[in-house]
């Protein structure tokens, strides 16, 4: 029997791996936006910790014709029996020179210490001593626990949202699912302390970028706009990178919202309204 030549296993090696990329882009390329969404909710299951940096851009509520430029840094851990946004998490805001942080938000859980190094005030939210503070949404960002709460509702409400899977595309060099959320007539996405609310004309469009590697969202495009008025349109443009799952995190640095913590600060004690 004649042995193959390195050429040949070459040439067989290369028509073997084609096939198997072939199936498994084919399988992708099945998979309805639900099937997604899923699985990333799944995934998200499996993180305890994260890291990453965010670029954010959205429109001005106060003038729509200009534009917010906001650059974040974050640490979250899981917390699952927060109700606000199901972390603890430690956000650095940078300005946009990206070195120099204005802002930091430390949350344990139970007190949060929002920190303006502007001008050194850092005012103190105490959920145990005011519970009421548990009713509020503080952060209009989302956690990566409050989109997997998003996507369980969007799941669980199909007959309120408009869920559909467009082109596959490539964000940071990374190949991405893309998935379009429809929401109409209604206003707010729901979150771990805000409902949806009947909204006539209110028009919500955003696009989930997932890696497909990962399963995990890299970027969220919104646009929102209503039918009354289709000049007045805002929008938010937010991609996350440097994500790092399941890192090691020191606590007790981390979230650390002690009063020793916050000594060269004037310290402001909040309460609900």
């Amino acid at each position: 029997m004649t042995r193959p030549t390195n050429k040949q296993i070459t040439i067989f090696r290369i028509t073997y791996f084609t096939i198997i990329l072939m199936i498994l882009t084919s399988c992708n390329e099945k998979e309805t936006a639900s099937e997604i969404i899923q699985k990333t909710i799944v995934t998200i299951d499996t993180i305890e910790t994260i890291y990453y940096k965010q670029d954010m851009a959205r429109t001005n509520p106060q003038n729509i014709n200009d534009t917010i430029l906001r650059y974040r840094e974050m640490y979250f851990k899981r917390l699952i029996s927060d109700s606000i946004v199901g972390v603890k998490g430690h956000w650095y805001m940078y300005v946009n020179d990206k070195e120099n942080i204005v802002y930091e938000d430390i949350y344990d859980g139970i007190r949060l210490i929002r920190k303006n190094k502007q001008d050194s005030i850092v005012r103190v939210y105490d959920l145990d001593k005011y519970p009421d503070f548990k009713r509020k949404h503080f952060w209009s960002h989302n956690t990566l626990y409050g989109m997997q709460f998003e996507f369980k509702y969007m799941l669980n409400h199909s007959n309120l949202y408009s869920i559909e899977r467009l082109n596959d595309t490539i964000v940071g060099n990374m190949n991405c699912y893309q998935v379009l959320v429809i929401l109409k007539d209604k206003m707010t996405m729901p979150g771990f302390a805000t409902n949806l609310e009947d909204d006539k004309g209110n028009i919500s469009k955003t696009t989930y970028f997932i890696d497909k590697v990962t399963n995990y969202p890299i970027k969220i495009k919104g646009e929102f706009y209503s039918t009354d008025n289709l000049e007045q349109k805002v929008f938010i443009d937010q991609t996350y990178y440097d994500i790092k799952f399941n890192i090691g995190v020191n606590e007790n640095e981390r979230f650390n919202t002690t009063n020793e913590s916050i000594e060269e600060y004037k310290k402001m004690e909040m309460k609900p309204e």
